[in-house]
């Protein structure tokens, strides 16, 4: 089990996020903004995502096409906000397996720190058998990766089984723009910095960001999925999650996500000539 948040040591050097990020933060001003107590207007807790993996250097033309169709979230006069997340699982990873067995309805367990506003969360997120995501979650004073026993009753409550028996087994971070379409049809996260690690491996991916679309129901029409898709790049299943767990445990089942990691390393060699990654043992 994991005890406690380490430290990550980068892998890469800052100068790789430098341009895209000062990039990033000159168009974000430009959007209007939407504050966090107006957020739960357009929760879409439960909804249909749709998610891309797209290069970092790409997001700013993105941003850019986005600034006057869209609101950004801002808390505590800040418009990147900061996320660290503790995920459970049993010790067979059963949540894991199931999602790669394409298993529905599958369920998730993570504890989510908001570092900008400083609120925890302990959240169960379900994927339906028609692909629709639904979450439930309530406060808790901390990340903590022991569970308590009134833990556990919002876990029975929500219909995860033998919730005695699930431990910490993943860390995660990672950096989150959210987009507000001013139609309020539509919402959109998009994740950068995104790193994971457990007590023995890390595995940071400074040049990718994660676009996802959270709608009521899915619609072509939506700027981002033409956007994506005259820029070249295709809806991917993606679970950061999973993703970490099939690169840091090299003796999980994996075959179901080869198309995400031949993603990676296609990405990953068109940002650095010829560079792969792979997790870094501490």
């Amino acid at each position: 089990m994991l005890t406690e948040q380490e430290n990550i040591t980068p892998i890469f050097t800052p100068a790789i996020q430098a341009k895209p990020y000062a990039e990033i933060r000159r168009i974000l001003p430009d959007f209007q903004t939407v504050a966090l107590d107006e957020m739960q207007t357009y929760a879409l807790q439960d909804r249909i995502d749709t998610k891309y993996l797209i290069r970092l250097v790409d997001l700013p033309a993105l941003l850019e096409e986005l600034a006057s169709t869209s609101r950004v979230l801002e808390v505590a006069a800040q418009r990147i906000n900061a996320y660290r997340t503790l995920y459970f699982d049993t010790p067979e990873f059963s949540f894991y397996r199931d999602h790669h067995n394409g298993k529905r309805p599958r369920l998730k367990v993570r504890m989510r720190s908001y570092l900008s506003n400083g609120q925890t969360f302990l959240e169960v997120k379900k994927k339906e058998n028609l692909l629709r995501t639904s979450k439930q979650r309530m406060e808790i004073a901390a990340v903590n990766p022991v569970i308590s026993a009134v833990m556990f009753d919002f876990l029975k409550d929500c219909g995860v089984k033998n919730s005695q028996w699930l431990e910490a087994t993943l860390w995660n971070s990672f950096q989150r723009i959210t987009l507000i379409s001013n139609d309020a049809c539509q919402r959109m996260t998009i994740d950068l910095g995104i790193a994971f690690h457990d007590s023995t491996t890390m595995l940071q991916l400074p040049h990718l960001a994660v676009v996802e679309l959270k709608q009521a129901s899915f619609s072509r029409d939506s700027i981002i999925v033409r956007s994506m898709k005259e820029k070249g790049y295709q809806p991917v299943a993606f679970s950061k999650y999973c993703t970490g767990i099939a690169t840091l445990n090299p003796t999980v089942k994996r075959n179901r996500f080869k198309q995400t990691f031949l993603q990676f390393r296609a990405i990953t060699k068109r940002t650095f000539a010829n560079v792969y990654l792979d997790p870094v043992r501490a």
